[in-house]
């Protein structure tokens, strides 16, 4: 079943070229542009899990210059832990920044790099509790108007853990305000190997607003996910 939803999706997948808006959610794929000068972008939305719930799930970027955004991710988790208790908290904030590489009007490739700073904010008990960087590479190709391919390589690294190589590659198509896309992304660490796929939709209500819903689940574990959400851009001057 999983073989023939990838096999469904990969027919129409979606960059998000054909919209006006250009967002880092919802699939795992960060976007490889910018946020123009001015800009305040906001995306947020839930993501459910077995036993947990994330929401808000909102990701605030900020257009700084024509090559540089400034970033804040910040989660509320609802989980239920091995005792059936229900707890809910603030996870670890993550302050960061996007910086354009190579991106032209007339090139259909562009790149970025991107790095969060993790800060163990949270209650001990949910927090990493010591800082950690998070760093990719961008790169996204448009291959016509309205298909593309972008994938992202990187690496976590938490104080005194091991450090973790992140990868994903996802392939869409846009049809008028819709889009589509499917997606593989993983991570490789010393003591172990997960790779998953996803795939959603997403909705172009404004140029400056977008609806996404999407589902992901593992290849190699039982992990899955549900996430929809929001994303809205609006200019200060």
């Amino acid at each position: 079943m999983n073989r023939l939803l990838i096999l469904i999706l990969t027919l129409f997948i979606s960059d998000y070229a054909f919209s006006q808006i250009s967002t880092d959610r919802p699939d795992q794929t960060e976007s490889s542009l910018v946020l123009p000068k001015g800009t305040i972008q906001i995306e947020s939305g839930f993501v459910s899990k077995k036993n947990e719930l994330i929401f808000p799930n909102t990701l605030f970027r900020i257009g700084i210059s024509k090559k540089f955004e400034f970033r804040i991710n910040t989660n509320y988790k609802f989980k239920t832990n091995k005792n059936e208790n229900k707890i809910s908290y603030f996870s670890d904030l993550e302050i960061g920044t996007k910086i354009q590489i190579y991106s032209s009007e007339t090139s259909k490739t562009s790149i970025a790099f991107l790095t969060h700073l993790s800060i163990p904010s949270a209650n001990k008990y949910y927090s990493n509790n010591t800082t950690g960087l998070l760093s990719r590479i961008l790169i996204s190709h448009e291959l016509n108007n309205n298909f593309g391919i972008g994938y992202n390589i990187g690496y976590d690294k938490f104080k005194d853990e091991e450090g973790t190589i992140v990868y994903t590659v996802a392939l869409g198509k846009g049809i008028n305000n819709w889009g589509i896309y499917c997606e593989l992304y993983g991570n490789i660490s010393d003591s172990q190997s997960d790779l998953y796929f996803d795939g959603g939709l997403v909705y172009l209500l404004k140029n400056n607003l977008q609806l996404d819903v999407s589902y992901g689940s593992g290849i190699n574990n039982t992990s899955n996910y549900f996430s929809a959400g929001v994303s809205w851009a609006f200019n200060l001057f």
